[in-house]
């Protein structure tokens, strides 16, 4: 299995960070902050110019939540899987009484509370150029679950081919091991 960087429809930052990456079913996604792909250009620009970075534009709360639960949802469809399949959300906020009105939103997005994934809400000393808030998330892709022969070959496939790039004699030497463990057993 290799690592594979998911590609979405979601404003990049200009940092040096993939917003998304796959490993096998399962998937990680870095944490996002609530800018709109206007501003994420003229941040960009402004990184890329050495400036100071233009102020975070002023946005009702539950707007900025809409804003990275909508990015949120883009990657993890990119994936191959929805948000009822995430396993573990990390939230910051600016500010811990904005609690309500990010829960007010952040149900919307899935199908039921049994599908709510674990999540740690925490409040942040700081957060991206003042905005209100920044999540990430981890999750896994239901069509490709773990232990399937699939995911067994994969492996198998990726270590054999890193044992002979390298000229590894793992293979024999395994078998030497497996073929003393069994005369002991004896």
């Amino acid at each position: 299995m290799d690592k594979q960087v998911i590609d979405a429809d979601v404003p990049g930052l200009g940092i040096p960070l993939n917003l998304a990456v796959r490993f096998g079913p399962l998937f990680f996604v870095s944490g996002l902050p609530p800018f709109h792909g206007e501003y994420a250009v003229k941040l960009r620009r402004a990184r890329e110019r050495g400036e100071a970075p233009p102020p975070f534009p002023d946005m009702p709360f539950p707007e900025q939540v809409k804003v990275v639960m909508d990015h949120l949802k883009k990657i993890v469809e990119a994936a191959g899987s929805t948000m009822d399949h995430l396993l573990k959300v990390n939230v910051w906020l600016k500010n811990q009484n904005d609690m309500n009105a990010f829960d007010k939103v952040y149900r919307t997005y899935f199908k039921s509370p049994e599908t709510y994934p674990a999540r740690t809400r925490l409040q942040a000393g700081s957060t991206p150029l003042g905005c209100g808030l920044e999540v990430e998330a981890i999750g896994y892709i239901p069509a490709v679950p773990w232990g399937t022969s699939e995911t067994v070959k994969q492996v198998r496939v990726s270590s054999a081919r890193k044992r002979r790039a390298s000229g590894s004699k793992v293979t024999s030497l395994a078998r030497r091991r497996r073929t003393a463990t069994a005369r002991r057993k004896r």
